[in-house]
């Protein structure tokens, strides 16, 4: 998979091109993994433990070095975290959404799934320019002046924060890209295994095509 970088991003990309087949919900995965994680992080998570996580410093430096102030526009790893400490858990979606949460809570850096059969590479990693918008998941238009965002040859239709209606996830799609948004010191190596290993277990007959990690 064709893509670049921005050299203005101090952060990078851990892309896993995958086909599966989605489901609407998947019982092992809330059993196993999610409700746990949920209970875990509810009873013994606090806001300090979150603003102090190092994935969660780097990710807002992240977005403060491309002028993007994150304490308005959180990460949506941040707003992930801090809705399961308040106790108010997580909308269930679909198979693949739903893992992408989960790993999102794991690794404290945010996540984005979308729909290849939608996009039109190459592909994209910048930061969008004053006035640009999209239609956003559960939203009429999502504010993307100096966002990290990702883009095709279309346009712009994914960030850390919020994605685009256009490459979203839905119980139909069968060819993803799964994106860790990664910020600071991490393990590349540890989170592209932690990704395969969830996408193998847990989504029905799931090929990993490929993994990159994508920097400047």
């Amino acid at each position: 998979m064709e893509f670049s970088l921005n050299p203005l991003i101090d952060g990078s990309l851990v892309v896993t091109e995958i086909t599966f087949k989605n489901a609407a919900h998947s019982d092992q995965l809330w059993a196993e993994r999610l409700n746990p994680l949920i209970e875990h992080i509810a009873t013994t998570d606090t806001l300090a433990n979150l603003n102090a996580n190092p994935a969660i410093q780097a990710t807002k430096a992240g977005y403060k070095h491309v002028g993007k102030d994150p304490s308005r526009y959180r990460p949506a790893s941040d707003s992930l975290w801090r809705r399961v400490i308040k106790g108010k858990g997580l909308y269930q979606v679909n198979n693949l959404v739903d893992l992408n949460n989960d790993l999102s809570l794991r690794l404290h850096f945010p996540l984005g799934s979308y729909d290849l059969d939608q996009l039109e590479p190459p592909l994209s990693y910048t930061v969008a320019p004053a006035g640009a918008t999209y239609p956003g998941i559960g939203k009429a238009a999502i504010d993307l002046t100096n966002s990290l965002v990702l883009a095709d040859q279309t346009g712009f239709f994914g960030s850390p924060t919020a994605d685009s209606t256009r490459a979203m996830i839905t119980p139909a799609t069968t060819h993803a890209l799964v994106v860790v948004y990664a910020f600071g010191t991490y393990d590349a190596a540890k989170v592209q295994s932690m990704v395969k290993t969830a996408c193998l277990t847990y989504l029905t007959d799931c090929t990993v095509l490929q993994q990159q990690v994508v920097t400047a």
